[in-house]
């Protein structure tokens, strides 16, 4: 790994399954985001960079699209979806989403990163249980999510 990857060690910016897409074309990113216009600008940079990039506000349409336009890579803002009740830590979220993406039958391949608040609100290890590949803490850098693509797609 090179020395910005093992900087993103810390906490901030982390991979835990390495995936890899093999070469598909065209190559699709979908953006989960509770914020449109943070979605839709993530979306578009990553059109500038040669990514096929959707941005969707809601849970049920993130599902939706998963499954008929079947992105390889799908970057979630963990806030979407329901608080779940009885946490300990209140207005920590429930995670169906990422568990319904990785439920779909086509999945075995697909990256999926969140865009996590801090460790209190999101712990890796929870974010691990629910089927994330990794977590990106907010702000995320653009410049991290195209190399996390890049290497995505590298075969």
């Amino acid at each position: 790994m090179d020395g910005e990857s093992n900087r993103a060690r810390t906490g901030r910016r982390e991979i835990w399954t390495q995936r890899t897409a093999g070469t598909p074309q065209p190559r699709r990113v979908l953006i989960a985001h509770v914020e449109p216009n943070v979605g839709d600008s993530f979306a578009l940079l990553l059109a500038m960079r040669g990514f096929e990039a959707v941005q969707v506000g809601d849970e049920q349409r993130a599902i939706e699209l998963a499954s008929t336009w079947r992105p390889q890579a799908v970057f979630v803002d963990t806030r979407l979806g329901r608080v779940a009740g009885g946490q300990v830590r209140p207005g920590t979220f429930d995670h169906a989403l990422v568990r319904t993406l990785r439920e779909q039958a086509d999945t075995e391949q697909r990256l999926v990163i969140a865009f996590g608040g801090d460790e209190v609100r999101d712990p890796p290890d929870v974010l691990q249980t629910a089927g994330y590949d990794g977590v990106c803490r907010k702000p995320c850098p653009i410049w991290w999510l195209v190399d996390v693509l890049t290497r995505f797609y590298a075969r």
